[in-house]
């Protein structure tokens, strides 16, 4: 995948429009290359992919769990269901080798992107680990305020918006924006500690985390940012 960089539009820190962490797909809390994808990058049919795993899963389930999955995509004749497989890094390679009838640019491109993003979620790992302690006791802070749904919904809309993340894209963040995430909780853990001292209402928390965190996009980037709406 071509790597764009996006403007941040205010939203804090650039990132790649088309990151290789997008070439992984998670599964039960392990990172995937799905069959599909194996076979639109490499010029061949996914069906042929899909006939080569199945000769191989033996050999495959050698090296890890080897998932089988199936997707119903509905069209205006009827629905079809799809089955493909999400591949873990050593399956992948093993595949990479017996595969036959490629596109050899297509291969050696796919390749060093899927080798890229194995290794861009590897050193992601200790800075996720510290992200989700951070996570659980900002919403438990939260939560303490008498929190309603809305409040958590505008809390992670204003989180994205600094990290530059889209909505259900946060088990792809980089180190950066995993980073940034972090500090994020920090500031939500004090701002809400303060606001339980002060008798402050769920809305009124997350106005002034919003606040706060206004300010420190503002030290990472000269474009201003995008406020959120509140509750």
């Amino acid at each position: 995948m071509n790597q764009k960089i996006t403007a941040n539009n205010g939203r804090g820190i650039t990132h790649p429009e088309n990151s290789q962490a997008l070439i992984l797909t998670q599964h039960k809390q392990e990172s995937r290359v799905d069959s599909r994808l194996f076979a639109q990058r490499v010029g061949i049919k996914h069906k042929n992919l899909y006939a080569l795993i199945q000769n191989h899963k033996a050999e495959l389930r050698e090296l890890g769990t080897l998932p089988f999955q199936t997707e119903t995509c509905v069209h205006t004749t009827g629905a079809t269901t799809l089955k493909y497989v999400l591949l873990n890094e050593l399956q992948f390679d093993y595949l990479c080798r017996i595969v036959r009838g490629r596109d050899a640019a297509g291969m050696k491109r796919l390749k060093l992107d899927v080798t890229k993003a194995f290794a861009h979620r590897r050193a992601a790992e200790p800075i996720r680990r510290e992200y989700l302690p951070g996570y659980h006791e900002s919403r438990d802070g939260l939560k303490a305020l008498g929190a309603k749904q809305h409040h958590y919904i505008n809390l992670a809309r204003a989180e994205n918006r600094v990290a530059g993340l889209g909505d259900g894209e946060r088990r792809n963040a980089s180190e950066q924006q995993l980073g940034v995430l972090v500090v994020m909780q920090k500031i939500e853990q004090a701002a809400f500690e303060e606001a339980i001292r002060n008798g402050l209402s769920p809305t009124e928390a997350v106005r002034e985390v919003a606040r706060r965190m206004d300010m420190f996009a503002s030290l990472m980037t000269a474009a201003p940012a995008v406020g959120v709406n509140h509750a």
